[in-house]
């Protein structure tokens, strides 16, 4: 048996991430796969068992935050973090700890009498290193789902719940991959003139930000709404059928011009946010971002001369030999390492 090693999982309905340490906890390794739980339930075993295989030869103790729990396969959150628990139980090798809403870790006869604690708590993580940094006010993490707004000293009890977070405006389900912009816009502007957009699942913000080139799909196992890949011309093809058209090359600018629009709007939208959040009184603001979708956040900055401060520039964690850009894009699968032993 090789030395310890910590694996910290971040288990969300559309993507898993993993984030391995060392005794010294440095990061060593980053796993990211996109599986849509709602689907298939059986792939992530299989990723479980994957990565417990490739370090099979360590002795493996794994820390662990869910936020799949709400998925539409499951008849209620309960039942979600039942199984998604179980699972765990049995495919992952090694002592299991799961993160709780009241900060502490769970072994798994407690998590199993106790499933509302678990409900998405990897914001709670975030919020906790927020804490820890002065310089910072409000942390905005995008995912391909969902956009939470954890500022300092949020209160984890007003905001424990999904319902809770919808009303306190600290939740926006709206993210960078995966959000139909039908769901998002009633019109758009498109060849100068005002368009309606079907209401379909005809396209999504993914589509959005591979036209704009501020996500490169190309190493991702990202689908889009007609479950083909997130090539520029099946990008160009989905946004093209929400306005009532087949893609066309003549309208490529168009369509370009239409995705920097869209793009600008989801940054409004964004920042109303922001203000209803702090009253409209950003003079004191200093933000920073985390997730795919962290580039909106320092052109939202740069547009409204708000401060920002790159949490890479904080140096959170020691990291050997990874791009460090990809660490703190999975930020929360190695703070739930961190957070435990700083407790």
């Amino acid at each position: 048996m090789n030395s310890k090693i910590y694996l910290g999982w971040d288990i969300g309905g559309a993507n898993t991430k993993i984030s391995v340490l060392d005794t010294n906890l440095n990061v060593i390794d980053v796993h990211f796969k996109n599986l849509a739980i709602w689907n298939n339930f059986s792939e992530l075993n299989n990723y479980f068992k994957s990565i417990s295989g490739l370090y099979s030869s360590y002795n493996i103790e794994n820390f662990i935050t869910i936020t799949a729990e709400s998925c539409d396969n499951f008849k209620s959150r309960d039942e979600g973090i039942f199984l998604i628990l179980n699972n765990c139980n049995n495919y992952i090798k090694g002592n299991k700890y799961y993160y709780s809403n009241s900060n502490l870790y769970l072994k798994y006869s407690d998590a199993i009498k106790s499933p509302k604690s678990l409900y998405s708590t990897n914001w709670i993580l975030t919020a906790n290193l927020l804490k820890s940094l002065d310089k910072i006010n409000l942390m905005i993490d995008i995912g391909s789902t969902t956009t939470d707004f954890i500022y300092k000293n949020i209160n984890i009890e007003d905001n424990n719940s999904d319902y809770k977070r919808l009303s306190n405006n600290t939740l926006l389900y709206t993210g960078v991959v995966r959000t139909p912009l039908s769901m998002i816009f009633n019109d758009v502007i498109f060849s100068s003139k005002k368009i309606s957009l079907i209401n379909e699942l005809f396209s999504s913000t993914g589509d959005i930000f591979n036209i704009t080139k501020d996500i490169d799909f190309s190493s991702l196992d990202y689908t889009g709404a007609d479950s083909k890949d997130f090539s520029l011309n099946n990008s160009l093809a989905r946004l093209s059928r929400s306005i009532g058209l087949d893609y066309n090359k003549d309208n490529y600018k168009d369509l370009v011009a239409l995705s920097k629009f869209i793009k600008k709007e989801i940054i409004n939208i964004i920042f109303r946010n922001i203000n209803l959040l702090f009253n409209n009184n950003l003079n004191n603001i200093c933000l920073s971002s985390i997730g795919e979708g962290a580039f909106l956040i320092k052109e939202l900055a740069k547009t409204h001369k708000i401060k920002y401060i790159s949490i890479e520039d904080e140096k959170i964690f020691s990291i050997i030999n990874l791009d460090h850009a990809i660490v703190y894009k999975n930020l929360t699968s190695a703070l739930v390492v961190t957070n435990f032993f700083k407790k």
